[in-house]
């Protein structure tokens, strides 16, 4: 969509925000600037997304001792590492509309503490419910790490560089999810699993008051809207045509990816690439690696190219078409060169996450977190989908020696495929078809 139908989104919506608290309210005279405001806002929310993605995929590793200690099945494993992303995807809209009127430093700090929590309950369980709760709990706690930083940044810095601030913060999230493989593995030799989860719960609580202690806040308008006017304005982004043609894509392409380096990308790496623990973990770290460096180079790209006329959502449809690209030997189980397919997967992956900024500058700034968290929403119900999902179609096939059966894996990951590349298909033809629509 062009710029003069961008435009009529925010006009069409302005007239239900001008009373709401305004995020982009005037600055105060001893807020910071340049390093120190990047330092500032950018660090401390880094550290709170570090610990989400170490979370998220931390169970990709200590999947074994979960699996032998409480003899959980495919789809019993897949049900409890995706309970993380029910409480998720369920927290994004009532954190969403707090954020926006509170501000995301407060909201953002307070969570981090419900997940210390829920560490705390998963290290301590000693049956499924005490798991389902911890993981829930740390689902619901880190629910907005990425997302406040995201309302951050459009809070404190100017539009055009918002994308490249939110590439680099993917390479925290890698960084974090990096840290969940040999780190891991290595830490299980010298420690319980359970003992890694109370570290984990510590790092949470230090994150926590970093954001709090540090992070600047933003004087703002007094409120004037009603809690009724700021919520139905959720109801109005759901059903903007721009929202799903551009978030579903993200859901289909990132959605798919988060779901499967959480969880089922190291039992495919065991089962049908047949590596041993320490190298899975070695392998898992690199594709770790490539989303982080994916997330800085499709932010950092986009930026650019637009400075030089190619709009953002083709650089988002590129990216999205080669991560779908990139799936395919994964699905079809091509051993050789398995690592390079996983990477690029990963990779690209990233691209998906260009769907943040580019609704965002759809809509009123002042509607930022509640459209941020409603992707959210969208995107993190896939990935619940994907694990589960994952583990009950490769439930169908026998267990041998402790290993899934390979036609279980091309089954799952072939229904992710689909899904996705009809995603981005529609994507195409929404986005031609709104620019025809702009020019007659």
């Amino acid at each position: 969509m062009n710029r003069a139908a961008a435009r009529g989104n925010r006009l069409r919506y302005t007239r239900l925000f001008h009373r709401e608290p305004a995020l982009r309210a005037t600055r105060q005279e001893t807020a910071p600037a340049g390093l120190r405001l990047l330092a500032l806002v950018f660090l401390p929310f880094a550290a709170g997304y570090y610990c989400s993605f170490l979370f998220r995929n931390v169970n990709s590793v200590v999947f074994p001792e979960l699996t032998q200690q409480f003899g959980l099945s495919p789809g019993t494993l897949g049900l409890l590492t995706s309970a993380y992303f029910v409480t998720f995807a369920g927290a994004q809209l009532p954190l969403g509309l707090l954020m926006d009127r509170y501000g995301p430093r407060r909201v953002n700090a307070s969570m981090l503490l419900v997940a210390a929590v829920g560490a705390l309950v998963f290290s301590q369980a000693t049956g499924m419910p005490g798991l389902l709760l911890g993981r829930a709990l740390l689902g619901m706690g880190v629910a907005v790490c990425l997302m406040s930083s995201m309302t951050a940044f459009v809070i404190w810095f100017p539009r055009e560089k918002t994308a490249t601030l939110f590439g680099w913060m993917l390479l925290v999230g890698s960084c974090g999810a990096l840290s969940a493989t040999k780190p891991v593995e290595m830490l299980l030799r010298v420690m319980d699993w359970r003992s890694v989860f109370l570290l984990f719960g510590v790092l949470s609580v230090g994150a926590s008051a970093a954001i709090f202690a540090f992070v600047p806040e933003k004087r703002a308008a007094k409120a004037g809207a009603t809690l009724r006017e700021q919520v139905s304005v959720i109801g109005m982004i759901f059903r903007c045509r721009d929202f799903w043609s551009i978030s579903l894509a993200a859901t289909f392409v990132q959605g798919v990816a988060i779901g499967l380096l959480g969880l089922w990308a190291g039992p495919w790496m065991r089962d049908v690439a047949g590596l041993e623990r320490a190298d899975m973990a070695n392998k898992l770290l690199i594709v770790a690696v490539a989303f982080g460096v994916g997330g800085v180079c499709c932010g950092t790209l986009s930026d650019w190219l637009a400075r030089h006329g190619v709009p953002p959502v083709l650089t988002y449809f590129a990216g999205n078409v080669a991560c779908t690209l990139a799936l395919l030997p994964i699905v079809l189980g091509i051993n050789s060169g398995a690592i390079v397919y996983w990477v690029l997967f990963l990779g690209f992956s990233a691209f998906g996450s260009l769907s943040y900024p580019l609704l965002a500058a759809r809509f009123p700034a002042e509607m930022t977190g509640r459209v941020v968290t409603a992707i959210n929403l969208v995107t993190f119900s896939l990935a619940f989908a994907v694990q589960y999902g994952v583990g009950a179609i490769i439930g169908q096939w026998p267990v041998i020696d402790g290993r899934y059966a390979v036609e279980g894996y091309r089954a799952a990951f072939a229904l992710c495929w689909v899904l996705q590349a009809l995603s981005v298909a529609w994507l195409w033809h929404a986005e031609r078809r709104a620019m025809r629509v702009c020019t007659d």
